[in-house]
């Protein structure tokens, strides 16, 4: 299996439904995944997506989907950085 290959899950069974090409993601790509989604939550279920590139992942959060298609993207903190902590500036702080 490439690096590029979405694993598209059952959220609840973690059965493997199908595979998907993200070696070019694009917008045609986010609307077949959110498609996929609103289909699966009509028949009362929900997908999962894992092994999802970064560039994808990228573009799910550009769009706002990151949370919708339940993306489990394993991700390294970069150097500095704590997965899950933002940074919150005051009033008198000096700038970065």
């Amino acid at each position: 299996m490439q690096p590029a290959t979405v694993l598209v899950v059952n959220a609840e069974t973690d059965e493997v439904l199908g595979y998907v090409d993200a070696t070019s993601p694009d917008l045609a790509l986010v609307e077949s995944l959110a498609r996929m989604q609103l289909r699966a939550r009509r028949r009362g279920e929900r997908v999962r997506l894992r092994n999802v590139p970064d560039d994808l992942r990228g573009l799910l959060e550009l769009v706002g989907l990151t949370d919708v298609l339940a993306v489990e993207a394993k991700r390294e903190p970069e150097l500095r950085e704590e997965v899950r902590v933002d940074e919150v500036m005051q009033p008198g702080d000096p700038p970065l």
